[in-house]
């Protein structure tokens, strides 16, 4: 609604909206075989290395039911004080429902077929999201001064406008999470059958179609979680621009904007394995024969963890921040005498401490490698893109515009379009390739193993591409202890973590992917056969240049044999489309 008096104008709205979503989300519950071996021999002898499968808990449904009430309301005044400036401000209130719902009440089914056991309860449970206000605030103004002088020369007189602003946006939770969840205990346990079981295939069959999810010690069960205080994540953004119209169809800007993201999502160890102690005492590491620093190996040593009495939890919760702080340039050209581009350079800067509830890609895993000290995982986001430019071109051939005649159908109507986009890389992290002190062992079964090696290298590798990198990487520094070269791709830049080595230095992101280089082109021929019908002619043209755009290698793990190998990643390739269409 709509209310206009004086120099206001105001408006208010609100909206109601209602999700109801039928989920079958229950990942192998006909089962999965997993076979290997360098050779067929193990399926021909159907001797599966992994045989497992999926069963809802007696009382729980095997098709979700997610039902649940939004509510949006807004206020906003245009307040016009001058001809030339203008206050806008307002604020917004959503209250996004409780998309747990379903899953609390499933639970209660589960707990009363199951004897009530404490055991089997969903905890924790989030509550109702219910403080989301959202304020915002921005002005325009257009100061005017004489054409003469130097403010006259800078601003054309009234050709230049300022702008800026503040707002508050919050970003509700996603279905997926939920889901998750609902594919974990206490709502469906895993049954494993032991491994190399001759005749697996059939096995299993007989197992699926008679489940017996019979648990003698449900606490221990693996669980995916999200915090009792999960809730929808705030950004805050401020913005400053500058518009200035240099001709009649031309309009250059210039602008800095800040986002900051706070209490976003992010995936933790809920129950991580604490720092080990070392000695031989009940809860301590077992260090039997390792000594630091030297090649001598040792077992993987393992720690307890923090609560002994359960066993893995993959946590969701708003343990994440970010902070994003750019310069935007445009130049545009509006479509005069059949011609319109535009221009666009940005230099930013974006860091985060995660930047994605799952893997963001093929060298970043979502978990922290340290689950005591989550602040060590700041750093360069995996959307960091410090420089972009980005542009188009749009030109009608001025010739033959009429269409007159033969000739003037044959050579007229010819339109030439282009875009293009030059960009940083993508960054990526260093990983370890193994957890030799056992800091997320189980967790990254779930979520894979973000431990990161030693860097050792004063070589500034952040600029650098992955080839550039691996044409750095040489023969082991001296005094180096012989295990740990083992494996080792670079192992004059890395070295791999001992035995017994929770984390690593090198920071997460350390390194980016090629550049994109990426151009378009078209060629659009409009014939007119009458006054309302004309036939089109068009063919498109992506990566024009045939640039081979590299993005994160296929594996970031130091001790894989495709370390930084990138030549196994689909780059792209020039692809021509060409069409025809009649319009009327």
């Amino acid at each position: 609604m709509i209310f206009v008096t004086g120099n206001h104008a105001l408006k208010f709205g609100g909206e109601i909206r209602r999700t109801d979503a039928r989920v079958f989300f229950l990942p192998l519950t006909r089962g999965r075989l997993a076979y290997t071996g360098s050779t067929l021999q193990s399926f021909v002898n159907d001797t599966a290395a992994t045989a497992t499968f999926n069963s809802p808990l007696r009382g729980g449904d095997i098709v979700n039911y997610y039902k649940w009430y939004e509510y949006y309301g807004y206020f906003q005044d245009e307040w016009r004080i001058a001809n030339n400036f203008t206050l806008t401000y307002g604020l917004r209130y959503e209250w996004p429902g409780d998309s747990f719902s379903y899953l609390k009440a499933n639970n209660q089914r589960v707990l009363a077929a199951n004897g009530n056991n404490p055991g089997f309860a969903y905890t924790p449970q989030p509550q109702t999201d219910k403080n989301n206000f959202m304020p915002r605030i921005g002005f325009n103004w257009n100061p005017r001064f004489s054409s003469k002088g130097v403010m006259g020369f800078l601003t054309g007189g009234d050709k230049l406008v300022l702008r800026g602003g503040y707002s508050r946006t919050y970003d509700a939770n996603y279905i997926n999470l939920n889901l998750n969840v609902a594919s974990s205990f206490p709502f469906v346990v895993a049954n494993d059958i032991p491994i190399a079981t001759p005749n697996s295939f059939v096995t299993l069959q007989a197992a699926v179609a008679n489940p017996n999810p019979v648990v003698t010690n449900p606490l221990t069960q693996t669980r995916t979680v999200v915090a009792d205080d999960f809730r929808a994540p705030s950004t805050d953004q401020f913005s400053f621009e500058v518009q200035r119209e240099l001709t009649t169809n031309t309009v250059f800007k210039t602008g800095y904007i800040h986002t900051r993201g706070r209490g976003l999502f992010q995936t933790v160890d809920g129950n991580p394995r604490q720092s080990c102690v070392y000695g031989t005492a009940a809860g301590q590491c077992n260090t039997t024969g390792f000594i630091p620093g030297t090649s001598t190996v040792a077992p993987i040593v393992v720690a307890p963890r923090v609560d002994p009495t359960r066993g893995i939890i993959r946590l969701r919760g708003n343990f994440a921040e970010s902070d994003y702080h750019a310069w935007q340039n445009s130049l545009e050209k509006r479509l005069s005498q059949n011609f319109s581009a535009g221009l666009n350079y940005t230099f930013s800067r974006f860091i985060d401490s995660a930047s994605e509830t799952f893997n963001p890609s093929n060298a970043e895993v979502a978990v922290s490698q340290d689950s005591f000290n989550l602040d060590a995982e700041k750093s360069r986001s995996a959307f960091d893109r410090p420089h972009r430019l980005s542009g188009n071109v749009v030109y009608e051939l001025p010739w033959f515009k009429s269409q007159q005649g033969a000739w003037g159908r044959l050579l007229g109507g010819f339109q030439v379009n282009s875009f293009f986009t030059f960009q940083s890389g993508t960054p990526f992290t260093v990983l370890n390739g193994s957890d030799p002190a056992g800091a997320l062992s189980g967790i990254s079964g779930l979520v894979g193993d973000a431990i990161r090696p030693n860097l050792i290298s004063t070589v500034d590798l952040s600029g650098l591409t992955p080839r550039e990198i691996r044409g750095l990487c040489g023969t082991p520094i001296t005094g180096q202890p012989t295990n740990l070269q083992n494996g080792n791709r670079c192992p004059n830049l890395f070295r791999l973590l001992e035995p017994g080595e929770r984390v690593g230095n090198s920071p997460r992101n350390l390194l980016r992917s090629e550049k994109l280089f990426l151009v378009d082109f078209g060629i659009i021929k409009n014939t007119r056969i009458s006054e309302n019908v004309r036939f089109q002619v068009r063919a498109d043209m992506f990566n024009v240049l045939n640039k081979r755009n590299y993005g994160v290698p296929i594996d970031g793990r130091l001790s894989s044999a495709n370390f930084l190998l990138d030549g196994g990643v689909a780059a792209g390739n020039r692809r021509i489309i060409v069409g025809a269409r009649l319009v009327f």
